[in-house]
């Protein structure tokens, strides 16, 4: 039997097909498998998962409280501010509360409120919605109104555990407070103390005490000044006066007492009656005479009588030569002028002399009041030293007690008021698992595979094909 090239080709061609047919038989097989696994995947899933509901919310963080500002007269001013909860760029309280939300904590508490164990109350999902204060919680479950229930729980949980964090902080703070106030109190206190008893030992209340020193000792320079601008006047027309008659103050007071004494005067006529007689007797006749003689005994025994007069009125021996300076006798007509002049004079020193112990008594007054400024002086800056410490410790305290009690007044400075924006949303339909999503995603699955399949079963023809191209291009 004769060999022809179409027979070779035949036999050649046989092999060929049936490679080509187990190759694509193989490729389905798997095809077949592989999209089978994956649809079965699919539908025990949808079969055997149980379905999961999803409750959300959407809470609001407070800001800032209105600021609080009190004035104290003559103390100082209290002010007290709730700074913004969102005023820092590092901080937003609202991941404190979302860490807070998600502690173990909190989620305890709120499995515990319903009775559940802690394991099965899931974890909380939570997002902070940017440039604004809210923030959305969410939270799974196996039955809508339990999840409900859950989130409502959590949100009480986490309002408990955000008060007795409100509280603990407001204890600590209260605790400090009072160590502070009680401080402020101790040292205004010992302030007080300080003052008064130096108040008590220095005898200086206050400043307005040595302002009126001080104004009186203007007083008193015054008053001396005017005085003594009288005594000079009246001492001049002392001294002038004294001049002209001759007689010193206290000679004319002499004088005058003389005068007023009638036995003095007596005798003063007696003698002034002795010397005239002896006078005229010396003008014809000898010293020796006897009428003369009894002229001078007599006008001795006048002299004798009139000096004893005057030492026991005035005190002191008197010489025969003052007693005529002080004669005032009227006999010619100027005696009573002369008296009168005399009268001047002691009433001009006595005057002087009243003038004088005046403007001694001031200065020795102005001495003192001096005296008792310099030492007050010395002390008034202890004063004002213990005063500006007291002040100071009353604006402490004063400005301590108004920040306790204003201080209580905003208990969310730390931890803001949280609100509850949307309230817990009961689900109506489950969020996992979307049969819809389940079988797209096994659709999708089911094309990778077969086209995946079909490229390889492919491969080797087409690289073949290309091959022989290849050489026919090149021969």
């Amino acid at each position: 039997m004769a060999i022809t090239p179409k027979s070779l080709t035949d036999e050649k061609s046989k092999p060929i097909g049936r490679s080509l047919w187990w190759r694509f038989l193989k490729y389905a097989i798997v095809g077949i498998f592989a999209n089978a696994g994956l649809w079965a995947i699919a539908i025990i899933y949808l079969k055997n998962t149980p379905p999961t509901y999803t409750s959300e919310a959407t809470l609001n963080v407070a800001g800032n409280g209105p600021g609080v500002s009190v004035n104290l007269p003559e103390i100082g001013q209290a002010y007290t501010s709730s700074a913004s909860a969102f005023g820092s760029s590092s901080s937003d309280p609202r991941e404190n509360y979302k860490i807070i939300a998600s502690s173990a904590t909190v989620i305890k508490a709120a499995a515990q409120s319903l009775k559940i164990p802690q394991e099965a109350f899931g974890e909380p999902r939570i997002k902070l919605i940017n440039n604004t204060t809210l923030l959305s919680i969410a939270i799974n479950g196996k039955d809508p109104e339990k999840t409900q229930q859950k989130l409502q729980a959590l949100y009480r949980a986490l309002n408990e555990k955000l008060n007795y964090l409100r509280q603990t902080e407001r204890t600590e703070r209260d605790r400090s407070n009072q160590k502070a106030l009680s401080d402020a109190q101790k040292k205004l206190t010992e302030a007080q103390r300080r003052l008064s008893e130096y108040k008590a030992e220095s005898g200086l209340n206050s400043s307005s005490q040595i302002k009126e020193l001080i104004s009186n000792i203007e007083l008193l320079r015054k008053q001396r000044s005017e005085i003594y601008a009288q005594q000079q006047q009246l001492g001049s027309r002392l001294k002038q006066l004294s001049v002209n008659l001759q007689l010193s103050p206290q000679e004319a007071a002499d004088a005058l007492v003389l005068q007023t004494d009638q036995q003095f005067q007596k005798s003063f006529s007696e003698y002034t009656t002795a010397t005239t007689t002896l006078k005229a007797l010396l003008s014809d006749r000898g010293p020796n005479y006897p009428d003369v003689v009894a002229a001078r005994q007599q006008q001795e025994a006048a002299l004798a009588m009139l000096l004893e007069r005057g030492k026991a009125l005035l005190g002191k021996p008197v010489e025969q030569l003052t007693l005529e300076r002080l004669n005032l006798d009227n006999s010619n007509g100027s005696g009573g002028q002369r008296a009168q002049l005399f009268q001047q004079l002691v009433t001009l020193e006595s005057d002087y002399q009243g003038l004088t112990a005046q403007v001694r008594t001031l200065t020795q007054q102005v001495q003192k009041l001096e005296t008792r400024l310099q030492g007050l002086s010395q002390k008034e800056a202890v004063l004002d030293a213990l005063l500006r410490q007291l002040q100071i410790a009353e604006a402490v305290f004063a400005s301590t007690l108004a920040k306790v009690d204003l201080g209580r007044g905003d208990p969310f400075g730390s931890f803001p008021l949280i609100q509850m924006v949307e309230e817990p949303s009961l689900p109506e339909e489950p969020t996992a698992p979307k049969p819809k999503l389940v079988l797209a995603g096994a659709v999708l699955g089911s094309l990778l595979v077969t086209t995946s399949l079909t490229l390889i079963w492919w491969r080797d023809p087409l690289a073949t094909a290309t091959k022989k191209i290849l050489k026919e291009i090149v021969a």
